[in-house]
């Protein structure tokens, strides 16, 4: 499997001695404008503990409209479902559906999620519920500082055990500064 932020995931064949790829099989097959798509910036943010969380935003992009510059754009966060998954970098036309509609979007890799070594991935045991809810408000907090998003327009949503994590954060977040 392969995959970026302009590629949904695809299956693809390595020629071994050439090194050239071959996609076998898109989990997409439409052909998608690259220069509409908003790419993946990953980013690192303190939260509670002294720790660092992770994740992927997404700036607000559409060729044919623009903000006006006195505005900064709202913030979806995603919290995904898990709890010890993770979120990547490849085209997810949920994520370009929000983006091309103005709205920024912050997939989180909270504390507990799987590829940033066992350090990380065991900072949950214990804490579910606690340290994944501190993370995506950290995440919203930190991309307002940032003067990335308006932090009075943030909205939060996620499945399974991100779902609990999505309702932890609503009864517990406190308005982002900017």
């Amino acid at each position: 499997e392969a995959a970026s932020g302009s590629m949904a995931s695809s299956v693809v064949m390595v020629d071994l001695d050439s090194g050239k790829p071959t996609i076998v099989r898109k989990t997409v097959e439409a052909e998608l404008d690259a220069a509409a798509l908003s790419m993946p910036q990953v980013v690192a943010f303190p939260t509670a503990g002294s720790s660092t969380a992770y994740g992927f935003y997404y700036p607000p992009q559409n060729a044919d409209f623009e903000a006006p510059a006195s505005e900064l754009p709202p913030l979806l966060v995603r919290s995904h479902g898990g709890p010890t998954a993770q979120e990547e970098a490849k085209l997810d036309l949920e994520i370009q559906f929000w983006t091309s509609r103005g709205f920024g979007f912050l997939d989180v890799n909270y504390r507990g999620s799987t590829g940033y070594g066992s350090a990380y991935r065991h900072a949950l045991d214990g804490q579910w519920g606690v340290a994944d809810m501190e993370d995506c408000i950290a995440g919203a907090h930190y991309l307002a500082q940032q003067g990335k998003i308006d932090g009075k327009r943030t909205a939060i949503m996620g499945g399974s055990a991100g779902g609990y994590t999505t309702l932890l954060s609503l009864i517990h977040i406190s308005e982002p500064t900017r």
